[in-house]
């Protein structure tokens, strides 16, 4: 009897070793972060925008799916959503706002969007009129919209200043905004807008300053404006993601792509001069 009891507990033992062992390896591998860069690699991203850069995202998404990666573009309606989204993790990346915009987003969002390098385009904006062929023609009291956000609106106000319509004093904040006009010899009524409809409101004001592409798509000639703005090239546009999703394989072979040829070509005749691409 003793002899079977002492087989028995051994057996026990051993079966309760195994069981043990197992569940420290069911635990290790359902617990323990992965290390491997490759099994991290997304091959199944969201990249949000607005309309003048959805053709772009849709061309870019058919290259990506020969590369063996599925790209959904996500449309928005409004300046601010597909950053918001990237930032509460419902997209992979974006490319639509400008860099001075993410940079401001970030500081007063707490985020870590990063616009990655080489950066894309910068997109032509000017002053533009439905009603006016010249400067000289815009008259006292003229209302003139310009998109709303603060870093827009600084470089309006700067854009005004160069066209001589307005000087600025001392920046009293981070931007320039309306407080900071100094003289307005023409007395201009300057009416702020959500960006995204900046363009429609040329029908209703004595100009407006507007990216290229926005007049455009409401109807106008981008290439008849009476101010170009000449800082455009400060305000470059690219793919932005979380910085944590820089070192992303994804993101690397879309920059890739927009260094070569056959995106350069197709850029530069789709959006013909309303968007401009970095050398």
């Amino acid at each position: 009897m003793k002899t079977n009891s002492k087989k028995n507990m051994l057996i026990l033992a051993a079966v309760v070793a195994v069981l043990c062992f197992a569940a420290f390896y069911l635990f290790s591998a359902t617990e323990k972060p992965q290390t491997d860069g490759e099994t991290m690699q997304k091959k199944h991203v969201k990249v949000g925008c607005l309309s003048p850069f959805e053709p772009m995202l849709q061309h870019v998404r058919e290259y990506m799916a020969g590369k063996g990666y599925e790209m959904d573009v996500i449309l928005f309606d409004a300046n601010n959503l597909p950053a918001v989204a990237l930032k509460d993790g419902d997209l992979d990346g974006l490319f639509h706002n400008h860099l001075p915009w993410i940079i401001t987003f970030n500081k007063e969002n707490g985020s870590d969007l990063k616009m990655m390098e080489p950066y894309v385009t910068y997109g032509r904006v000017a002053l533009y009129s439905a009603k006016h062929k010249v400067l000289a023609d815009i008259p006292d009291n003229a209302q003139i919209a310009i998109p709303g956000d603060p870093s827009n609106v600084e470089r309006s106000l700067l854009m005004l200043q160069g066209a001589g319509f307005i000087t600025l004093g001392e920046k009293s904040g981070v931007f320039y905004s309306l407080l900071d006009i100094k003289d307005n010899p023409k007395n201009i009524r300057i009416i702020e807008t959500e960006i995204s409809q900046t363009a429609r409101t040329l029908k209703d004001v004595d100009a407006a300053i507007c990216y290229g592409q926005r007049v455009q798509q409401a109807g106008y000639d981008a290439g008849v404006f009476l101010y170009d703005d000449p800082a455009a090239p400060d305000y470059p546009t690219g793919l932005v993601v979380q910085g944590k999703d820089a070192d992303q394989q994804w993101v690397r072979v879309f920059l890739e792509y927009t260094k070569d040829d056959a995106f350069r070509q197709w850029f530069n005749e789709y959006y013909a001069g309303t968007y401009l691409l970095f050398e």
